[in-house]
């Protein structure tokens, strides 16, 4: 029988349970409506174990209902109904403001590509709303283990992983559902992977095939809660993300609202998490920071050139993880290999890209109308984790100034399409290049590793 989602008015987030001898969370949720049987869903997160007297107990727990909270939009979206219930105790109501923004702000190209009016803007009912505790300010020397890193395999986190090996806060690279490209990476780092193994339930999955909502949700929002998570079950430091000041830019503006593809990975994210850390948790900005946020994914890939350790083993193509690819590490066909090829061309020579790629994505002209998008010459940004276009600009600019790159087939057909393009206004490349004040105040150390790239 298909599934209906118009016949379901209500998710709910019932509970979550933790059992602190295996160091697994179970969240249960359910969603149903008048006329049809409920359909109750169980999803599991395994942490990697830390000593018992040295876990974090009150802040996790408390961590823990928020991200139980969060991992439910997973499920909510198969119907997306106008209200989402709160059954499980401990949620503050900066709590509810949080999940209020994840669905209108983090789900915007969810309800844009299902045909919703932008935003969606559900009833937050909870039910098990309570006095919230009363947390006693956390310093942060109570917070002084080496900073927990979460990576996904690609040029981001490297390249936070090694300014802080640079500057001796020995990181633990952190992963959800890690792959064998995300454990080749952490190795050439020579610095330890702790993991954690999200197992969402096998229905959601048979449900999207029989009618059920499908879409983006903020995953960079649960992988931050569950790397929040597994800090204090480990008693460590900081949780350092890799999001940078171009995932602020939107994808594309709808009746005067913007649509962010990478919105949970975006400044206003950041500080909504800062806001409800405090309330929720009893944590400080100084927990949760993301160490690249000043700088664009152009100056990024500048650093990320000089890790030549890295280039045969990390990718950013996120269709390649979806492939039996064997040891192929980018597709050469989804707008992320287009992106990351052109702002690496700006810093590496065309032989030292084929050696990475295995193959040349500026000579090949099929190329052209990905790269168009790329620009801002088509109808929008793609939905990607990609930067803005005038990043994409520069960075196009730079390789029609190079002569090992100006005659290949794309750059010497956008030389002759834009006007000026190898003489690119200074204001722009001044925009691209500079750093951002949008920030975070880091603690000391953390403050001199950015430092290295400014």
């Amino acid at each position: 029988m298909a599934f209906d989602p118009t016949a379901y008015t209500t998710f709910s987030y019932r509970e979550y349970r933790f059992s602190d001898s295996r160091f697994e969370a179970t969240f249960h949720y359910q969603l149903a409506g008048g006329s049809v049987t409920p359909l109750d869903f169980t999803e599991t997160v395994q942490f990697t174990p830390g000593i018992a007297d040295r876990v974090d107990t009150p802040r996790l727990e408390s961590l823990l209902a928020l991200l139980g909270a969060v991992l439910g939009l997973s499920y909510y979206k198969l119907a997306a109904p106008d209200e989402y219930v709160i059954e499980q105790p401990g949620l503050t109501r900066e709590a509810e403001e949080y999940l209020a923004l994840l669905i209108s702000e983090g789900m915007a190209e969810f309800a844009y590509r299902n045909g919703f009016s932008v935003p969606l803007q559900p009833a937050i009912i909870n039910k098990a709303a309570g006095v919230a505790s009363a947390w006693p300010e956390a310093s942060w020397r109570e917070h002084t283990g080496d900073p927990i890193v979460p990576i996904g395999g690609g040029k981001d986190s490297v390249v936070s992983v090694e300014l802080l090996h640079h500057h001796r806060l020995h990181p633990i690279q952190f992963a959800v559902n890690a792959n064998p490209t995300i454990h080749r990476v952490a190795r050439a780092s020579g610095h330890p992977l702790v993991t954690a193994k999200r197992t969402i339930d096998p229905r959601l999955l048979e449900l999207n095939t029989e009618g059920g909502l499908n879409g983006h949700v903020p995953v960079t929002a649960m992988n931050s809660l569950i790397a929040l998570c597994q800090s204090r079950i480990l008693d460590g430091g900081p949780v350092v993300m890799s999001n940078e000041s171009s995932a602020s830019d939107s994808t594309l503006e709808v009746d005067g609202w913007s649509i962010n593809h990478q919105w949970s990975k975006s400044w206003e994210a950041e500080k909504a998490l800062h806001d409800v850390l405090g309330p929720q948790a009893g944590l400080r900005p100084e927990h949760y920071f993301s160490l690249l946020r000043p700088f664009s994914e152009l100056r990024i890939a500048g650093a990320y050139a000089n890790y030549s350790q890295y280039h045969r083993v990390a990718t950013s193509c996120n269709r390649a993880y979806r492939l039996d690819a064997g040891d192929v590490s980018w597709c050469g066909e989804c707008d992320k290999c287009r992106f990351v090829y052109l702002v690496l061309s700006a810093y590496l020579s065309p032989q030292a890209l084929r050696g990475i790629f295995g193959r040349d994505l500026l000579d090949e002209p099929e190329q052209i109308p990905g790269y168009e998008e790329l620009l801002g010459l088509a109808r929008h940004k793609p939905f990607e984790c990609v930067g803005t276009e005038a990043e994409s600009l520069v960075a196009l600019s730079v390789a029609a100034r190079r002569q090992d790159w100006s005659q290949h087939r794309v750059v010497a057909h956008f030389d002759q399409v834009i006007p000026g393009l190898s003489d690119v206004h200074d204001d722009l490349e001044h925009q691209v290049w500079a750093a951002s004040e949008n920030s975070a105040t880091l603690p000391a150390g953390y403050r001199e590793a950015q430092g290295a790239l400014r």
